[in-house]
């Protein structure tokens, strides 16, 4: 009794320690894209819900769990994130439950620390997305089949007695199909287990086989009325077989299992060799220093114990290889088998702290030394440590590294809110961002979505454009994912032959970008120059739309650029605006033509238009202020100019401009 409440306030305090890391500044970062749209799902009636999920690529359970729990406790970032942490609590009790029904409670409390403090499921526990949920339901199946695998031991055929077990895996296995796609992966373990554990005893095979039959059978007759929307959804999935390096593939599965996708690479080498010793641990016990069997089950070896385990965390990493699914978007499918890793890795530490302890026991003729026996316990104890260390890192990426941020739509919202005016619109290139970027921007008649099919038909968009441009003075185009919908660039090259590009930045892998409208575009110089830039390029004049403009506006100038031989390097241009005493108070630096005809692909004799927005402070000062270009090389190092033959240093003043009060 004691020893059991010892267990019991041991696992308490893992829970907390769980709870404390899942919700620790689990509102910090934004949203990303797939985060906001299960916000913006979740706030639809059920039926909507379910109607929208026979359009999404997952199945609607997730969505509809998520609409009762935003019912309860609001639509906050932190409340809807709130859910995958309790599943994350949810996966942590049951892989003590199995550790300790599988081997003993030492190891269930080791595996649940280890999943507690997992920066893999952390990460998950911490996106409102279907991932830890599908881990819990996963997790609680597997605890399932093994409590019916134990009553099949002593009894082969399904018992009336037991029927809450029966029915609850069910229900399990059918909630399991109804959130992911991957959920078969699970299923596929449980059926490999069920055969490895019947094959022992091969004359109740047909009898446990037939007794597990019926339960999976009864999950997908749960799971029929999705059926048909689940063969469509997922035939239409687009062919994702990618080539890989097997070894180094293997080597980023067993890097996330361990430390999750917030840990360097480089960090990770000696945790891993680490890691992988615990796991080989894990497979073997020298008998003179093996713990008891377990009372439940005394005739079914510890090697079908470990293996049974074994398959719910390798089977994922199997058949994501064999599917051709090994990249970054489903690697987190894996996260269904990381109970299982934990599992592995508790029994292999157990294992080597056993061994380390019995050689403590053993005589010393047969150990040496008592400080060599010592040295043992401390080298397991050092090497748990080792594995430890790199998941402390892990967690401070994740919770304070902006370049594990995810996707900053937060940010991108606040930036256009605070230079909005009358005469905005923003442009959603990828139409599936409208449900992110409205969760934080307020849904209005200036938010459009573009490029709606994948591939994007260039007419219908082009039209489109044209009539956003008809109505509009500025653009904040939200580019993300752009290789599916536009893999051509389509937008962007228009936006930057119709418009002026004042500004660029990323939120993560989000890029913001801001366009000057024009009331007509200039297609040929206003003032003629004739300067030359280095040795071969020349800037043939420019025009400038602007030359009087409030502050907060865009200055609007075009550049036409010839060269005269093939150039071999790159360059970037800068426009800068420059007040009377020559400070820069706005610019503009980027490679010509938006960043989309770099000087490498220059034809020469061919004239190049290339256009700049730059966007003035509101706050700057009325007053007159100079435009001046000039281009330099990636490394730096600005291009002389040559005007009239007279060396201009490498900064060319082009016009003069008004600022109005």
């Amino acid at each position: 009794m004691q020893s059991r409440r010892l267990t019991q306030a041991i696992l308490l305090i893992i829970l907390i320690l769980a709870a404390a890391l899942r919700f620790y500044r689990i509102d910090a970062q934004s949203f990303w894209n797939d985060e906001g749209n299960s916000a913006r799902i979740a706030e639809r009636s059920i039926g909507l819900i379910v109607e929208g999920a026979g359009g999404d690529i997952h199945p609607p359970l997730y969505y509809l769990a998520l609409h009762v729990w935003r019912g309860l406790f609001g639509d906050s970032e932190a409340a809807l994130r709130g859910l995958s942490a309790i599943f994350g609590l949810i996966a942590i009790g049951f892989t003590f439950l199995i550790g300790r029904r599988l081997f003993e409670a030492r190891v269930g409390l080791i595996a649940a620390f280890l999943t507690a403090v997992n920066p893999f499921q952390i990460y998950y526990s911490q996106e409102a997305r279907m991932y830890m949920m599908l881990t819990a339901i996963g997790i609680v199946a597997t605890y399932l089949l093994v409590r019916l695998l134990d009553f099949w031991s002593l009894r082969p055929r399904i018992h009336i007695t037991h029927r809450r077990y029966y029915v609850l895996y069910v229900a399990a296995l059918a909630a399991g199909l109804y959130t992911h796609y991957a959920f078969p992966f699970v299923l596929l373990a449980h059926f490999a287990i069920v055969l490895a554990w019947s094959l022992y005893r091969p004359g109740s095979a047909p009898a446990r086989l037939l007794s597990w039959l019926p339960l999976a059978i009864g999950a997908g007759i749960l799971f029929l009325p999705w059926l048909p929307t689940a063969i469509q959804q997922i035939a239409g999935w687009p062919s994702q077989s990618v080539s890989t390096d097997t070894g180094a593939a293997l080597i980023e599965a067993f890097r996330l299992y361990l430390l999750g996708p917030t840990a360097p690479a480089g960090e990770a080498g000696a945790a891993l060799a680490i890691a992988a010793f615990f796991l080989a641990m894990s497979a073997w016990t020298p008998d003179a220093f093996d713990e008891p069997e377990p009372d439940w089950e005394t005739t079914i070896p510890r090697a079908l114990r470990f293996g049974s385990i074994a398959l719910v965390g390798l089977l994922p990493i199997a058949l994501i290889f064999v599917l051709g699914l090994f990249k970054d978007a489903y690697l987190k499918f894996l996260l269904v088998g990381s109970p299982a890793f934990c599992l592995l890795l508790a029994r292999g530490m157990d294992n080597g702290w056993r061994i380390a302890r019995g050689a403590m026991s053993m005589p010393r003729e047969l150990t040496g030394p008592r400080e060599l026996a010592f040295s043992w316990v401390a080298v397991i104890a050092i090497l748990v440590a080792l594995v430890l260390v790199p998941t402390t890192s892990s967690l401070y990426h994740l919770y304070f590294d902006p370049a594990f941020a995810r996707d900053d739509y937060r940010g991108v919202a606040r930036t256009i809110e605070s230079v909005w005016r009358d005469g905005d619109a923003v442009l959603l290139h990828a139409a599936n961002q409208w449900e992110v970027f409205t969760y934080y921007f307020p849904d209005s008649p200036h938010v459009f979505p573009i490029a709606k099919q994948r591939p994007l038909d260039p007419v219908a968009t082009e039209r489109e454009l044209d009539d956003i441009l008809a109505t509009h003075r500025r653009l904040s185009v939200l580019y993300w994912a752009e290789v599916e919908p536009d893999p051509n660039r389509f937008v962007e090259s228009w936006l930057d032959a119709h418009t002026y590009k004042a500004a660029e930045k990323w939120f993560g892998d989000v890029r913001l970008a801001t366009y000057a409208v024009p009331a007509q575009v200039a297609d040929a110089p206003e003032i003629s120059i004739g300067a030359r830039l280095g040795n071969h390029i020349w800037l043939d004049g420019y025009s400038l739309l602007t030359p009087s403009i409030a502050p907060g506006d865009i200055v609007q100038v075009a550049l036409f650029w010839h060269c005269d031989t093939k150039i071999e390097q790159r360059y970037k241009v800068f426009v800068h605006i420059l007040s009377a005493d020559g400070t820069i108070v706005a610019q503009t630096d980027r490679e010509p033509g938006g960043d989309l005809v770099p000087t490498t692909i220059w034809t020469p004799g061919e004239t190049i238009i290339d256009r700049y927005g730059v966007l003035l402070p509101t706050g700057v000062a009325a007053g007159n202020y100079q435009i001046v270009v000039g281009m330099y090389a990636f490394e730096g190092e600005r291009l002389r100019i040559f005007d009239a033959g007279i060396n201009r240093g490498d900064v060319l003043m082009l016009a003069e401009m008004t600022v109005a009060p």
